[in-house]
């Protein structure tokens, strides 16, 4: 451990001796990397460390690749159901440490995608050093547009691939500004993992391919000590290592999955697509965001001729109408343009470096030059334009960025789902499996078989053919239907993913959920155990059903409940009239009690079905036998009625009464019975 540690002190010491310190660029790097730090901190922080669903997708595909079960999602199932393959690869070191360690691995991944957003500044610092010359306000102002970038430092914390793809594609940029003989060799190696990274980045490869042929035709004025013939070699060599590793690895993706492209392109995009109006849509709102950024770096058109400024400029351009044309994605903060943040900063910088450069070189009146007190404040008011300009545009980012719309609106809402996820992988069984939508957190939390609704892992939904497609909401626009998805007779389906009611089908809806969970409910396959059936029939609360009940207060004065409540929510969950002590006029303030005469115990289990609010003591249903409570249950502080299950054999050939009771005033302080019954045990 002692020389590891000596040899990262030797390099931090190293770089610190390298770093021009005497530069305020590098001071503006250092400041817009612990800002980018603790900001994204503090929004992992208002969110919970948590992370959209489908960056759990990817830790799905990580945890099975780190336990020796592939690069899958559901064991047995060859799916590329990600296209972030190098960030998968990438994440399988920190999913091992953080399960020897025991840490979890969220965090962790939370925590790699802050460190590489702040090595991304990095090379933004390298390459606007290298292009502009040392000029440190347009390295500093490339810096800071993306430091303040809401969307940037929204996803810094998302454990999504977007930081890698970010940090390989500038790599491979300040690869080929380098002047080794090498140079080729690593500029094609760094776009081999951009394209590893996300499919997308192929365009990169196309831009700079384009840009490296037009340094050949027109000459590199940037490197003016070489030769067409040197930058065809190097070109070519960048292009030949690139085609060489990512033919191999397209080569064994073929291979492992049998389709030549992700099962999610074929879900979102396919061959049918017409999406350009919501695409338009799109990038109309990521140019509104942050329309400061896209005028500077439009700029850059007037100064081309640099070959990396044409490199960048080109991929913008191509990725921008790539994304138009498959129509966008429905997450806050334009999470398919992220990756262009850093070019388009370079791009702005390097507009802002030309046009300082001609003032410079500016002379008032045939003889002042720059440097007198005009032209002094001249650039003084130019850059404090600038200066005023980037403080609108950060305000802007955080009104309409994932700050607003992702952290601070869906944070507790998320937080929620995560909880009851991590709650149902201790409540479920190996083996067992569920209907979902959000399947990342559901596989990776749960470890449950998944179905997918929405068909990210299942081919024979991505390659389905629907009207309109790509006028919908993105990435959502091929459903399962219910009969396909119950026909793989799931253990689970999540409430709200499959419409109607599932009882004809087998299912009963669950809801004696822990405190705190705000889930309607879940639907649960039929599990009463072989060997049950109906000794007595339901007491359905009809009107006959209730004589001989006795009744206090005025919560059940008009039971049963046979029609909606004006002022109550719709209430799902009961078969016909019910027991219910919301009460019209009184709403929840109405109290009292409802007790059964004498009832015959002959059953091994009491089955009911329970709704209302949660209150163990003052809002339960009970049963009561020689005067002592046995059983109880309690709403969940939702309007649907969830089965209960109540062992009675102790109590077989004795009598029991049910007691329903409404002890409080307060919210939600109503409750909900219907259909008690009881089963008997039969032997096979």
């Amino acid at each position: 451990m002692a020389p590891r540690l000596e040899g990262s002190m030797d390099a931090l010491r190293n770089f610190w001796r390298k770093a021009d310190v005497s530069d305020p660029a590098f001071w503006a790097l250092v400041l817009t990397g612990l800002y980018v730090s603790l900001t994204a901190s503090f929004f992992a922080r208002l969110y919970h460390f948590n992370v959209v669903d489908d960056a759990y997708i990817s830790f799905q595909y990580t945890r099975n690749l780190v336990l020796g079960r592939g690069l899958v999602f559901n064991p047995g199932e060859h799916v590329e159901g990600y296209t972030n393959f190098l960030w998968v690869v990438l994440l399988a070191p920190f999913y091992a440490a953080s399960r020897l360690l025991s840490l979890d691995f969220t965090r962790v991944a939370i925590g790699v995608s802050v460190v590489l957003s702040m090595l991304d500044l990095a090379l933004v610092y390298a390459i606007g050093r290298k292009v502009f010359r040392r000029d440190w306000f347009a390295v500093s102002l490339a810096l800071v547009l993306c430091a303040v970038d809401n969307a940037y430092l929204g996803y810094a914390m998302s454990a999504l691939e977007n930081p890698l793809l970010i940090f390989c594609s500038l790599a491979a940029v300040w690869a080929w500004l380098q002047s080794g003989r090498l140079r080729g060799v690593w500029t094609g190696l760094a776009m081999a993992m951009a394209c590893m990274t996300r499919p997308d980045a192929g365009l990169i490869v196309a831009a700079f391919g384009v840009s490296a042929l037009l340094a050949v035709v027109l000459g590199d004025p940037w490197r003016p000590g070489e030769s067409r013939r040197a930058t065809l070699a190097q070109g070519g060599l960048a292009l030949t290592v690139w085609a060489l590793v990512f033919g191999a690895y397209f080569a064994w993706r073929y291979h492992y999955y049998g389709a030549l492209l992700p099962n999610t392109f074929y879900l979102k995009v396919g061959t049918e697509i017409d999406a350009t109006e919501r695409g338009l849509v799109y990038l109309r709102s990521f140019l509104e965001d942050r329309y400061y950024v896209p005028c500077l770096a439009a700029l850059a058109l007037l100064w081309p001729r640099h070959m990396v400024i044409r490199w960048l400029l080109l991929w913008v351009l191509a990725h921008a109408s790539y994304v138009v044309y498959v129509g966008g994605d429905f997450y806050s903060g334009h999470r398919f343009l992220v990756v262009l943040l850093p070019a388009l900063a370079l791009l702005a910088g390097w507009a802002v470096h030309r046009v300082r450069e001609r003032m410079a070189r500016w002379r008032v009146a045939g003889w002042i030059r720059a440097r007198t007190f005009a032209m002094a404040l001249t650039w003084g008011v130019v850059h404090g334009c600038l200066a005023l300009g980037l403080s609108f545009f950060s305000v802007r980012g955080f009104e309409r960025g994932p700050y607003t719309h992702e952290i601070t609106l869906f944070g507790e809402g998320v937080n929620n789902n995560i909880q009851f996820t991590r709650w149902l992988g201790r409540f479920t069984k190996p083996g067992e499996s569920i209907v979902v939508g959000d399947i990342g957190s559901a596989g990776f939390l749960t470890g449950l078989v998944v179905h997918d609704v929405y068909g990210v892992i299942d081919p024979a939904i991505a390659h389905m053919k629907v009207r309109h497609f790509g006028r919908g909401k993105a990435g959502h626009e091929k459903r399962a239907s219910r009969e396909y998805l119950l026909s793989k007779n799931p253990t689970y389906v999540k409430w709200g993913y499959l419409p109607g009611d599932l009882r004809p089908f087998g299912y009963y809806a669950f809801t004696d959920f822990p405190p705190g969970f705000q889930q309607p409910g879940l639907w649960v396959r039929e599990d009463l155990g072989p060997g049950y059936h109906l000794q007595d029939p339901a007491v359905r609360f009809q009107a006959s059903d209730l004589e001989g009940w006795e009744r206090t207060g005025d919560s059940f004065a008009g039971a049963p409940t046979t029609r909606p409540v004006t002022g109550q929510a719709y209430v799902f969950g009961h078969t016909g009239p019910y027991l219910n002590s919301f009460v019209p006029g009184l709403g929840d303030r109405a109290m009292g009690t409802i007790t059964s005469p004498p009832l015959a115990l002959r059953g091994d289990l009491m089955v009911l079905v329970v709704g209302g609010g949660r209150d163990p003591e003052r809002l339960r249903v009970s049963l009561v036998v020689d005067g002592r409570r046995v059983a109880s249950a309690t709403g969940h502080d939702q309007e649907v009625l969830g089965r209960r299950v109540w062992d009675i054999a102790p109590f077989k050939g004795r009598t029991g009464q049910i007691e329903v009771v409404d002890a409080t005033a307060g919210g939600w302080g109503h409750i909900m019975v219907d259909e008690i019954l009881q089963w008997v045990k039969t032997a096979p």
